[in-house]
């Protein structure tokens, strides 16, 4: 249950035994006259001398959010942590060349046969690796920071997207930053979820953007944060180690929005009433009629991606 601030109807409550207003808004006298010339306040009452009638005040009212439970967040995270767990956990293998390269652990191995490695696709044809890439991480404290942020920020995303639209911007964002750093990133070796968490911290931007009269001052906090967040990010990855896939992050983050101003959620309020004081969301954009987006946008990926081969052919 979240709140928001909205400005009272045209029709403002009164209290008992005040006349009602008159036609068009004008104030009324009693009988339904019209009241006596100079500035009035609320209902019609004139107003003091010296004194200047208030403005409308705004009203704080609780929204009924959707909340499913975050269950794919969730399940993601569970994924990311095994796969890292994994590669410490199994026994090494003997150093011996995979590909052309020396690996001497499961972690190596696992980067050489999945990471993004731009021969590997466009040479061998090895597509999949755009995908796998999304669920490797280079140690610990990469591991870390993305499943930390996708615990906050997937939750949330996924609540108020639902889980269909959450399962679309996370991997079609992350294939989205695959095809970005192929393009402009082609000698980095890349693995992490980042591209994928940038859709849907794009996703957010999208979200709170579009319902900012709904939500009001929350709103606009949520976008002041979320731009500070981003800067400090794209600077990190410019300025940070040269291990980051920054062009992977500006791809993840462009298609998250482009998704996300799609096919997300348009909620429009029901204004409540004396017997239900609380605001109920319809949904204007219901992820039913906007079912050809993920396909037409994988499309796309998929006809960059043959251009790509066959260039190199």
């Amino acid at each position: 249950m979240q709140e928001y601030s909205r400005e009272p109807s045209n029709q403002p409550e009164r209290e008992p035994g005040l006349p009602a207003p008159g036609p068009l808004g004008e104030p009324s006298g009693p009988g339904g006259s019209p009241g006596p010339d100079g500035p009035t306040g609320p209902g019609g009452i004139p107003t003091p001398p010296g004194m200047t009638a208030q403005a409308p005040r705004q009203v704080r009212v609780p929204i009924n959010l959707p909340n499913p439970r975050p269950i794919w967040t969730y399940i993601l995270l569970g994924v990311i942590v095994a796969i890292y767990l994994a590669s410490q956990i199994f026994p090494n293998p003997p150093a011996t060349m995979v590909k052309g390269y020396m690996v001497r652990n499961t972690e190596e191995w696992l980067v050489v046969m999945f990471a993004k490695i731009n021969p590997f696709i466009l040479q061998d044809g090895e597509v999949y690796r755009m995908l796998t890439a999304i669920f490797l991480h280079g140690g610990l404290a990469h591991l870390f920071f993305n499943g930390y942020a996708l615990y906050i920020v997937g939750r949330d995303i996924e609540r108020l997207y639902g889980h269909a639209r959450f399962l679309v911007i996370y991997f079609l964002g992350g294939l989205t930053a695959s095809l970005v750093s192929m393009v402009l990133n082609p000698n980095a070796w890349s693995v992490g979820a980042s591209g994928a968490l940038f859709a849907i911290f794009g996703a957010e931007m999208v979200f709170f953007f579009r319902h900012r009269r709904l939500f009001g001052p929350l709103a606009t906090q949520r976008l002041n944060n979320l731009v500070y967040l981003l800067i400090m990010n794209l600077l990190i990855g410019l300025f940070g180690s040269a291990l980051i896939d920054n062009w992977a992050h500006v791809g993840g983050f462009v298609g998250g929005l482009g998704l996300a101003w799609l096919i997300s959620p348009q909620f429009k309020a029901i204004p409540p009433t004396p017997q239900h004081p609380v605001v109920e969301l319809e949904d204007a954009n219901p992820f039913q009629a906007r079912l050809w987006v993920p396909f037409v946008w994988l499309a796309g990926l998929v006809a960059a991606v043959g251009l790509l081969l066959l260039g190199q052919g």
